[in-house]
């Protein structure tokens, strides 16, 4: 069962992955999918068994969950305050 959290969280950091870049290429729509997959596979990934996999996993969607919501709540709230 862990092993199968280890690939799930490869998978599901894939999937973010394709839905990151279709909303770079401008569908806007796919941003909200792309974070809730990067929770889904973060969360998976914590309960996986120590592999190779896993530890893709984990960092693919921590970076994911970084670049979808830290680094843009940083910026609005610290650099781009006045509107």
């Amino acid at each position: 069962m862990k092993k199968a959290f280890s690939i799930g969280s490869l998978i599901i950091f894939i999937i973010g992955l394709v839905f990151y870049f279709l909303t770079l290429s401008g569908k806007d729509t796919f941003l909200l999918p792309a974070v809730i997959t990067a929770v889904v596979g973060f969360l998976s990934g914590l309960f996986g068994e120590k592999t190779i996999p896993r530890k893709i996993g984990l960092f693919g969607n921590g970076l994911l969950l970084v670049v979808g919501l830290l680094l843009p709540f940083v910026v609005t709230t610290f650099f781009w305050n006045k509107p």
